[in-house]
């Protein structure tokens, strides 16, 4: 049974590189197997979080669409009693007719569709980092269920080897060859197992439910999960920084920046208001008959007290905080990816390490401290500890596989790499 589990990991020999963790999900038994990539999917399928920044990008689409829009013309009638005192007809009369005008000019217009623009791509590259925190999120789950899954069966395979090691001492006892010390030290160890076992049940429980919650998965289902795998090489940091201007977060601070540079030039252009182009028709009494006359005016706001000077300083020094944002957003990510690039490259190393220094030999000091007990060649304290060092270092290993997927996960994040999207991109309708 100990054979079992080793060649398993043996099989894998850290062979899965960054970003092909996990496959597709496949059919298993009328229902499917879980996997990274699967459950990411689902996620970005379900989750509010993903509809939030949908909606945020077609709100800035319509401030676009709404940016290039002339303002909408007034007409005013006017009606008085005027003509009719002055024929004596009396009565009332539609006197006056005016249609205004406002004409945007001075590239208003333009610098409104400027800013609206650079406010949407960065909206469209928000959804994309977005869409980059749901994956690492959704990663960290999945690993956590993961290993709560793992633990749990190697706590299961505990109880049932503890199980029959009581059972045959109870034989041995009753033949005369255990002792009444012997057999409360295995049935210490049984208990301790039970014990491990209840632990992992309420931790599986607990992300279990984690789970079904972040893929929307009914609460009575046990989704079925790939098993843990190790890693092989860590991706060359050059690689991984190659595009490194393409990271959405970056690219929604840089579209920012965008934004408001453009919005000095807007203030600037507003400080002359839109003149107003007049057209109207009067009627009136003149020499003696009624008659119409026909005009066209403009009004000219001049900026002789509000020229807009404290809103240009306003937006020039929002200008320079975005430009430092970015800048110190850049210094961030960088350090992060750097950062996970080394964690990760050490638990790998670590993994390896373990797994050739630790693991296997626990594994083989315990068969044959099993072997030598059977065969009356060791004690049960040997047995108790041989058994304790194995699944400890069966426990860690397992640790160590989770851990390494999650820093995986942290180190796509740092890079702005996708496990289910083909490249950053800021094209709208960007969905899975």
């Amino acid at each position: 049974m100990f054979n079992t589990a080793l060649s398993s990991i043996r099989r894998g020999e850290w062979v899965v590189a960054l970003g092909l963790m996990c496959s597709a999900a496949v059919p298993v038994r009328g229902g499917q197997i879980w996997t990274l990539e699967s459950s990411v999917r689902r996620v970005l399928e379900v989750a509010p979080e993903a509809r939030a920044a949908d909606a945020g990008v077609r709100a800035q689409d319509g401030a676009l669409q709404q940016a290039g829009a002339w303002p909408n013309p007034e007409l005013e009638l006017r009606a008085d009693d005027k003509i009719g005192k002055n024929d004596g007809t009396g009565g009332r009369a539609l006197t006056q007719l005016v249609f205004n005008q406002p004409v945007p000019l001075g590239g208003r217009l333009g610098r409104q569709r400027q800013v609206a623009a650079a406010n949407l791509r960065s909206a469209q590259a928000e959804r994309l980092a977005r869409r980059l925190g749901l994956e690492f999120q959704t990663a960290d789950v999945f690993l956590r269920l993961q290993l709560a899954t793992a633990s749990l069966d190697l706590a299961e395979q505990r109880l049932r080897l503890a199980d029959r090691m009581q059972a045959a001492s109870r034989k041995r006892e009753h033949a005369g060859d255990l002792s009444r010390l012997e057999l409360l030290r295995i049935g210490i160890l049984r208990e301790s197992s039970q014990q491990a076992l209840d632990r992992a049940e309420g931790e599986f429980n607990e992300i279990l439910s984690r789970f079904q919650v972040r893929l929307g998965l009914p609460g009575g289902t046990r989704p079925e999960l790939a098993s843990l795998e190790p890693f092989g090489s860590v991706p060359d940091l050059a690689e991984l920084q190659v595009g490194f201007d393409r990271h959405p977060r970056l690219m929604a601070a840089s579209y920012r920046l965008q934004a408001a540079h453009a919005g000095v030039a807007l203030v600037r252009a507003e400080r002359w208001q839109d003149p107003v182009l007049r057209l109207f028709r009067e009627r009136d009494f003149l020499d003696g008959r009624r008659q119409d006359v026909v005009g066209v005016g403009v009004a000219l706001p001049l900026p002789f007290w509000d020229r807009k000077t404290g809103q240009i300083v306003e937006a020039q020094a929002r200008e320079v905080q975005v430009l430092s944002g970015l800048e110190a957003l850049r210094q961030e990510l960088e350090g992060r990816l750097v950062q996970s690039h080394l964690h990760l490259s050490h638990l790998i190393q670590q993994g390896g390490h373990f797994r050739t220094q630790v693991f296997e030999p626990a594994r083989e000091l315990f068969e044959l401290t099993r072997k030598a007990y059977a065969g009356g060649e060791a004690e049960i304290l040997s047995l108790i500890d041989a058994n304790d060092t194995y699944y400890q270092a069966h426990a860690r290993y397992l640790e160590l596989l989770q851990e390494a997927g999650l820093e995986a996960a942290e180190l796509r994040l740092a890079a702005g790499r996708s496990l289910v999207e083909a490249a950053p991109s800021t094209a709208k309708g960007n969905q899975p």
